[in-house]
């Protein structure tokens, strides 16, 4: 590797960083999981993320950022479609069961595949992927080396970090020995999705 494609994948190390363990939406949900459903039961929401994160990854370094350029009403209706399933899911946090000892047993998490669905319409995602694509890769022929390792490394530090969110949700968990207490919790982790939205489509 040389030293040009060193330094710039050192950057993109601490540009991913920033990104995937500052608070957000996938943070927020990957809390509120952690803290009512336990580390093991939020392995395939962590997973999930990864796996949408890949996809739209590949998919705009093969070309769909263009596609956007072309048609900027397209990405308008991502943007409202964002923000729809957003809604949906505060809805979802405020209205989730809750019991003294943790989420009832006919309660879920995320799956893997709602996990990586909602990569497509979270508007930060995006945001770090396009900039990955474009600002932290090579012109000409170092393209795709710099492209494939941009992708390794977000998810080299976008795993250990998604894990990270998780594990605060669950050591919070033991202070959510009451009812009342989870319920708060949950409106609080719907709270802070809400904030959220209006800072992610500006």
């Amino acid at each position: 590797m040389d030293d040009s494609l060193l330094a710039l994948m050192l950057s993109a190390a601490l540009f991913c960083a920033t990104m995937t363990m500052t608070p957000g939406p996938n943070n927020i949900l990957l809390a509120s999981s952690g803290a009512n459903f336990g580390i093991r039961r939020s392995v395939p929401h962590v997973l999930g993320i990864r796996l949408g994160s890949t996809s739209l990854h590949l998919a705009i370094l093969l070309g769909l950022g263009a596609l956007f350029e072309a048609w900027p009403l397209l990405h308008q209706l991502l943007k409202y479609g964002s923000v729809a399933y957003l809604l949906y899911l505060v809805i979802k946090i405020v209205t989730l069961p809750v019991a003294a000892s943790g989420a009832p047993e006919d309660a879920s998490p995320m799956s893997l595949r709602e996990a990586a669905l909602f990569q497509w319409v979270n508007p930060k995602s995006w945001m770090t992927t396009i900039t990955l694509c474009s600002a932290f890769t090579l012109g000409g022929d170092g393209y795709w080396a710099s492209a494939v390792l941009g992708l390794l490394v977000f998810n080299l530090i976008g795993f250990p970090a998604g894990f990270t969110w998780v594990m605060i949700g669950a050591a919070i968990s033991k202070k959510l020995n009451t009812v009342r207490r989870r319920r708060h919790f949950n409106w609080f982790m719907a709270s802070l999705l809400m904030v959220s939205i209006p800072m992610l489509v500006k």
